[in-house]
């Protein structure tokens, strides 16, 4: 509604003007001595109809785009950092063994009981140091079977690696059954040591012992003895006969 209110009075301005220019009315009044040149003007006879069309404003709207900022892109690196493992040789003890098999009188061997036997094991040294004649087999616990506390494990030297045949002589008891007694070894230094992954598990002896039975057979029936008879013939009517 505005807009058109404005446009009518533009249009009676615009026509007012118009009469004027046509009637040559100043519309100035010269003031002062100096002469103002009128510049003629044309006359125009029948104006055209100007039609003023209320057009409704267009509004535009403008997206500014904001300037492309150049984006640094930053890259991160995941650097790993590995620890550094120092392999440090692990120092082999100086005193451990490991069992290799029974030479005589495996588990479950049966043995008289009463009997004297020499019980085998076969023993690697697994340690780092030398086994000489001051390294002993020991009695640990278990049956005893008459083992001595201590017996010397070798007369000669065993070095690491080494594998040797170690002897104990033991008797079986005198009553029926299982037995089962564990030993271990000792150093000069008197440390006590053995077999396993902690060189420290004792070694063992099983046997069954057998009471001895003898079979008395049965006595045999005396049999009376017949005392053989020579007899002699020289002739018919004569008979001699000789007794033993």
């Amino acid at each position: 509604m505005g807009n058109q209110k404005y446009s009518l009075r533009l249009y009676i301005l615009v026509v007012f003007l118009l009469i004027a220019l046509s009637c040559n009315m100043p519309l100035i009044p010269n003031t002062g001595t100096e002469t103002t040149k009128t510049s003629p003007v044309n006359t125009i006879t029948n104006p055209p109809a100007i039609t003023f069309t209320s057009v409704p404003p267009v509004i535009t709207e403008t997206a500014t785009l904001a300037p492309n900022t150049p984006t640094s892109t930053m890259t991160s690196t995941n650097t790993v950092i590995l620890p550094t493992f120092t392999n440090t040789p692990v120092p082999i003890p100086c005193n451990r063994a490991a069992f290799v098999s029974d030479v005589s009188h495996p588990d479950g061997t049966d043995v008289t009981a009463g009997f004297e036997f020499t019980k085998k094991w076969r023993i690697t040294n697994t340690g780092s140091c030398t086994w000489t004649s001051g390294y002993h087999v020991i009695f640990d616990s278990g049956d005893r079977m008459s083992a001595p506390d201590e017996t010397v494990l070798t007369s000669g030297s065993v070095p690491p690696g080494a594998t040797v045949d170690i002897a104990v002589k033991l008797k079986a008891p005198t009553t029926g059954g299982t037995y089962k007694g564990y030993f271990r070894l000792k150093s000069p230094d008197n440390i006590v040591f053995g077999i396993g992954a902690s060189g420290m598990e004792a070694f063992w002896v099983q046997i069954d012992s057998v009471e001895f039975r003898q079979l008395v057979p049965v006595p045999l029936h005396i049999l009376p003895s017949f005392t053989p008879t020579l007899v002699f013939h020289f002739a018919p009517r004569f008979v001699v006969t000789i007794h033993p």
